[in-house]
């Protein structure tokens, strides 16, 4: 599309929109972008930007949804909801449109932002908090009725051409239209949905053909390892002719001739001149342990790589006639997702609890906060799991998860999860504390009094030298 026809379209389109709400974002595709706008009646202002396709146009109903595994589609485009459109402009020095954008506040403050709508040889959308520079709009002129002009490039792949001259072009097809928008909208409904599909399918072969020449790579790579190790004893023969014949060898030397132990047979050895002989044997002696350990594993990871080629190979050609719904499978597959975006200002979810582990398998529970020791003791723990407190002394609320279990704790058991509530509490530095211990039915918690502070009864004592279980 040409700056000429651009404006013309969008003076048709931009009275239409002005002052409208967009009370909605879509995105069918990676290219694609629509506005629900809410005004006299529910319209779409819709921007493509696919390289062959790059139209805006205004429509009644598109008729689409987001497109599964689509993806691409620009960062703000969720933030344009609930906007005001003062106003669609053509840009001044290239084919496209500024849309001029207007929040208001919960107080009443006014945003602006501009959407630059680029439909020149690289078309693109951006939001800026700066004014674009806008033209007026093409005064009206005589001529031809617009048409759209479509073809086939020599890969196969669809182009389209909006315009409102005759410009005698070769095309495939030529339609003709009443007004530039309702050609627009034809090229939206009739062409991008098969434009959109060639752009996927184009995205996923590149990425599986590379992937598949990675493929091929390891496996070349791994073929040369299956080759050598074939030599491991030939290395381990050099590296003990070059032990035996130490004094016949020069330090210095790029490669050695030995004679062999038959007396005749010259073999040749590549040496490392900054090592002396028992060095470079060394070496060798570990080339030869080396090509061992790859002529078990090479040839497992052959087969498997062989195996991925494969695989990669047949999505390759399925990939020529898959449909809409096959894509997005594939997409999900071979698509990078996007990085999870993390709110550093969130409140990040702390552990509560402190969790061992002691003899027989019992878990023990320690709250870190008096506020944590009532959630742990009034709200997690069950009627008959074990409860203990250092006597007499300020510390955290411990917990023996029966779990359910039939079977009860044994001595040595109850022993270390008193030792767990003595190491944390007040005196957890002490020699010996008397902790004591009932069932957690019988601890309650003490009427409008601080959190962390319980009524025990029915308690026992034992006394215990702090300590936290081995790890």
């Amino acid at each position: 599309m040409d700056s000429t026809t651009a404006r013309k379209l969008l003076a048709e389109i931009g009275p239409r929109v002005a002052g409208a709400r967009v009370t909605d974002v879509v995105a069918p595709g990676a290219d694609c972008l629509l506005l629900e706008l809410a005004g006299e009646r529910r319209l779409f202002l819709g921007v493509v930007t696919l390289k062959a396709l790059p139209i805006v146009f205004l429509l009644d109903d598109p008729g689409l949804a987001p497109a599964p595994g689509s993806a691409g589609a620009p960062t703000f485009a969720s933030q344009l909801r609930g906007s005001t459109l003062v106003s669609l402009a053509p840009l001044d020095d290239r084919p496209g449109a500024i849309a001029h954008l207007r929040w208001t506040g919960q107080v009443g403050r006014t945003i602006d932002r501009w959407l630059t709508i680029d439909l020149g040889r690289s078309p693109s959308l951006s939001l800026t908090a700066a004014h674009g520079s806008e033209a007026s709009a093409a005064p009206e002129t005589a001529a031809t009725a617009p048409t759209v002009a479509r073809w086939h490039d020599d890969r196969g792949r669809p182009h389209a051409r909006l315009s409102f001259e005759d410009r005698n072009e070769p095309a495939e097809e030529t339609r003709g239209f009443e007004s530039l928008n309702a050609a627009a909208c034809f090229m939206f409904t009739e062409l991008w949905p098969e434009l959109d599909l060639t752009r996927r399918r184009d995205a996923l072969e590149r990425i599986v053909e590379r992937r598949l020449k990675r493929t091929r790579r390891a496996m070349d790579k791994v073929q040369v390892e299956i080759d050598d190790s074939e030599n491991a004893d030939a290395y381990r023969h050099m590296g003990q002719l070059l032990l035996t014949r130490q004094a016949e060898i020069r330090r210095g030397k790029a490669n050695v001739t030995l004679t062999d132990y038959d007396g005749s047979t010259p073999v040749v050895i590549e040496l490392d001149p900054k090592l002396g002989p028992r060095q470079n044997a060394e070496a060798l002696f570990r080339r030869a342990r080396k090509a061992e350990r790859r002529s078990k594993r090479a040839p497992v990871r052959l087969g498997e790589l062989e195996g991925k080629a494969a695989e990669l190979q047949k999505v390759a050609e399925s990939l020529a006639g898959a449909s809409a719904d096959e894509l997005a499978v594939f997409e999900e597959r071979f698509l990078p997702t996007a990085p999870k975006v993390v709110d550093r200002n969130a409140p990040k979810e702390r552990v509560r609890f402190r969790t061992y582990r002691i003899s027989g398998g019992w878990e023990v529970l320690v709250g870190k906060s008096n506020q944590d020791n009532d959630l742990l003791t009034h709200k997690m723990a069950r009627p008959d799991d074990l409860w203990f407190h250092a006597r007499q002394v300020a510390g955290s609320h411990v917990v023996l998860k029966k779990s359910g279990h039939k079977a009860e704790p044994d001595k040595q058991a109850i022993l270390e999860a008193a030792a767990i509530a003595a190491f944390h509490s007040k005196a957890g530095k002490s020699s010996k504390v008397s902790v004591c211990y009932t069932e957690k039915r019988h601890v309650r918690k003490v009427r409008g009094g601080k959190p962390g502070l319980a009524i025990v009864a029915r308690e026992k004592v034992v006394m215990v030298r702090p300590k936290l279980p081995e790890s």
